[in-house]
C-alpha cells in the first residue's frame, strides 16, 4: 500500500505544470502606476509604503480613498492583484475596497503541488501596467 501511494505521488509530481509568472512593466512613472506594479508583484510592505506616498499628494488623505480611486489597467487595484494571483496584496487591498467592488474571500486554499516542485517549466508573461486616477 505504501509503495502504491508513493508511486501515485511520484506520477503526480512528474506531470509538467504550466505555472505562470508575471513580469509587470510600468507604462509611466506615476506613483499610481508604481502602486499597480507593486500590487501585481505581491509586495505588501512596498504597497503600504507606496500608499502612504500616494496619499501625501492627495487632498483626501485616506488609504480607502486611494485604493478606490486608482485603477490598474482599468481594474480596481484589488481586482488587479486578484487577477494576477498576488494574494497577499489582494487581501490587504480588498480590506479597503468599497463594498460594490469587493471580492468575497473564503478560507479554502488549494496549492498545486506539481507547480511548487516543478519551477523550471514556469511561463513568464509580460504585463504592461498603466493607471488612471
Amino acid at each position: 500500500m505504501k509503495i502504491l501511494t508513493l508511486a501515485v505521488v511520484f506520477v503526480l509530481l512528474a506531470f509538467n505544470s504550466n505555472a505562470t509568472k508575471y513580469k509587470f512593466i510600468a507604462t509611466d512613472s506615476s506613483i499610481e502606476t508604481e502602486m499597480c506594479v507593486i500590487a501585481g508583484n505581491n509586495n505588501k510592505d512596498g504597497l503600504k509604503k507606496a500608499l502612504r506616498l500616494g496619499m501625501m499628494g492627495s487632498a483626501i488623505n485616506s488609504k480607502r480613498f486611494t485604493v478606490n480611486s486608482v485603477t490598474c489597467n482599468d481594474m480596481v487595484m484589488a481586482h488587479f492583484a486578484h487577477k494576477y494571483d498576488a494574494l497577499d496584496t489582494f487581501s490587504y487591498l480588498n480590506h479597503f475596497t468599497s463594498k460594490k467592488d469587493k471580492i468575497p474571500t473564503t478560507s479554502v486554499e488549494i496549492k498545486d503541488i506539481a507547480a511548487v516542485f516543478n519551477q523550471k517549466n514556469e511561463e513568464t508573461k509580460i504585463i504592461y501596467v498603466g493607471s488612471a486616477k
